[in-house]
């Protein structure tokens, strides 16, 4: 019987590559009124393959043929402004989370600074339903390295079979997960293929609000 559910933050919780993909589209707005061959839709591509957050738009956008200094600032405020504030839980998330924690401890494990990831959990109000939030930058350990996994179980007070992890990423996730020994489901609304190597999930689902009754199912 599990004991506890562990949940990624980032395309898990939230969708935040469309998010993010709407920030580029909206910051290249002010460029393209001079520098009309830039296609928003192909760079925010570019962008989102690079991991180009706010600390790197300037550069980005030098590296695209853009020259004027002034207009790499303004657009740069345009990506960095209400950054945060904008940003919105998945629809079905808070009534899962708030459906789970009454019959389970919750824990969250989501890599990235403590900075940023702070300011998203404070947006969504996560503190209000998570027993354990782990942030890579504050541990010093990241997904899909499974010590992460082993200190969020530590802290909920469960071994590793009594645990369920729900994540998006085959590559940090699923792969960290697995090595830590704690089952796993995929968070996967775009219908991928599982890569080689690594161990089919448990279940595949396409929003959180499939979540409980999937576990009603997996209970014994």
């Amino acid at each position: 019987m599990y004991r506890a559910i562990l949940f990624d933050l980032d395309d898990t919780l939230y969708d935040f590559h469309s998010y993010w993909r709407e920030r580029v589209r909206l910051s290249l707005t002010l460029v393209r009124v001079r520098y009309t061959h830039l296609d928003p839709e192909a760079l925010a591509l570019v962008a989102l393959s690079e991991r180009v957050f706010i600390e790197h738009w300037p550069e980005f956008l030098r590296r695209q043929g853009v020259e004027d200094e002034t207009l790499i600032a303004e657009s740069h405020e345009v990506f960095r402004r209400e950054w945060f504030e904008r940003m919105a839980l998945a629809d079905d998330a808070a009534p899962t989370l708030e459906a789970l924690r009454s019959r389970y401890r919750l824990g969250l494990i989501t890599n990235g600074p403590s900075e940023i990831q702070r300011r998203k959990i404070e947006r969504f109000g996560l503190a209000n339903y998570f027993d354990a939030l782990i942030v890579s930058g504050e541990v010093g350990v990241a997904k899909p390295d499974p010590a992460i996994f082993g200190l969020a179980l530590e802290r909920l007070g469960v071994e590793p079979a009594e645990a369920l992890f729900v994540g998006d990423s085959p590559e940090y996730d699923l792969r960290g997960a697995m090595a830590a020994g704690v089952p796993f489901v995929w968070m996967n609304p775009g219908g991928e293929e599982l890569p080689e190597g690594l161990e089919q999930p448990l279940a595949t689902i396409g929003r959180l609000g499939e979540l409980p009754a999937l576990l009603e199912a997996l209970e014994p």
